[in-house]
């Protein structure tokens, strides 16, 4: 990727591009990306910056042969480890490791280069199963390891979502973040570091994305995905800096959290527990990360409907979610905006340490139903007293 593909990251670009220009670029690094950011795609172009063979000011050339290669994600020195599970072609009792996804890898990178790993899941069909970066993937760099470079250059690791390496995996490759092989590079991404063991971390060099202003996303909209400035404007500031969920919302993608929700409050408002249940069973059948995406995504309705019903705050919205968010704000409220944050702050570190789903989201249905008519009541009692 080039430099002006990639929102924001002013500062980052600057520092990692000299680095590498004065041969001081660490032989291990940690992206640290914002949730929804631009990890990934920072690491690809940083490493097409190390790889061009004709750069510009801060930027590849993106017209060389590595900058070809780099942007149909084929240089054969560059390596990519991700989580993977089983799909319906790949099966359990195969050695499973990110090669035996490489064409799907290629395709999501070029396809969709700022989504996430939800989005990489369902893109490999994994339904309700979650990946891992395990012991096999440690093995095939080992080998890659062996062999020379194929363009005499430098060879790059990416492990992307590296916080979902396992300890077997990690131990694998301590000694090469330690004692790299010359000329080799390990670009680690994660917007979970916290997660990685200390071993890992005392080895890499860390670098944080900025968050990205709603100017600087505004942009990225108008120039990537052709939507008119107006609307560019409202959608940076509906998405706080998301890159993921903007790109979505600018190519008319409605987020499955938010239809969800409607869903959810509707059988809590009408006490459905018969309907309640039966959500709760279904939603305990995604895998992790998609409910824990459904809680993050709750908790930004939760919010933005307490600005608007009782700060009196203009958040830019139209058609349908608009009228939601106007006959809906009115009920969250000081009676019940605490508890729900609460209780899906409880929900997600219950999903986190794998407790059993359905339990966790009927239990949670039930409290909702609660906390819906105490905002409603709320509601009531303000009116009267007005």
């Amino acid at each position: 990727m080039k430099s002006k593909e990639i929102p924001g990251q002013h500062e980052l670009k600057a520092v990692l591009t000299k680095m590498v220009d004065e041969g001081r670029l660490p032989h291990a690094l940690l992206i640290q990306e914002q949730v929804g950011g631009t990890g990934l795609a920072m690491a690809r172009f940083l490493t097409q910056y190390m790889l061009c063979s004709n750069r510009a000011e801060h930027d590849a050339c993106g017209t060389c042969s590595s900058c070809i290669k780099m942007q149909s994600a084929t240089h054969p020195d560059v390596h990519f480890s991700v989580p993977v599970n089983s799909n319906d072609r790949v099966k359990a009792s195969d050695n499973i490791y990110t090669d035996s996804f490489i064409s799907e890898l290629r395709e999501f990178m070029i396809q969709k280069p700022f989504s996430n790993l939800r989005g990489w899941y369902d893109h490999i069909n994994l339904g309700a199963k979650v990946g891992l970066i395990n012991v096999k993937e440690g093995n095939q760099i080992q080998k890659k390891l062996a062999l020379r470079a194929f363009e005499g250059g430098y060879r790059v690791f990416i492990i992307w979502n590296a916080d979902l390496m396992n300890d077997d995996f990690a131990n694998k490759i301590l000694k090469n973040l330690e004692e790299p092989s010359p000329k080799t590079v390990f670009i680690l991404v994660s917007s979970a570091p916290s997660k990685l063991l200390p071993t890992i971390i005392s080895r890499v060099q860390r670098f944080q994305e900025e968050h990205l202003s709603e100017e600087e996303l505004a942009d990225f909209l108008v120039a990537q995905a052709n939507i008119d400035r107006a609307k560019a404007v409202d959608i940076a500031f509906r998405t706080e800096g998301n890159v993921f969920e903007a790109m979505k919302e600018a190519n008319n993608e409605i987020n499955p959290w938010l239809t969800e929700f409607k869903l959810w409050m509707r059988m809590a408002w009408g006490r459905d527990l018969v309907g309640m249940f039966d959500w709760s069973m279904k939603m305990a059948g995604n895998n992790r990360d998609t409910q824990r995406e459904f809680v993050e995504g709750t908790l930004k309705v939760i919010d933005r409907c307490f600005r608007l019903g009782w700060m009196d705050i203009h958040i830019p919205m139209e058609g349908e979610e608009a009228k939601f968010y106007k006959d809906f704000s009115p009920y969250i409220n000081t009676a019940n905006t605490e508890g729900f944050l609460e209780l899906l702050q409880k929900a997600a570190f219950h999903i986190s340490r794998n407790v059993n789903g359905k339990l966790v989201w009927y239990d949670a249905s039930i409290e909702a139903v609660r906390l819906v008519h105490a905002g409603k009541k709320a509601k009531a009692e303000t009116e009267a007293q007005a």
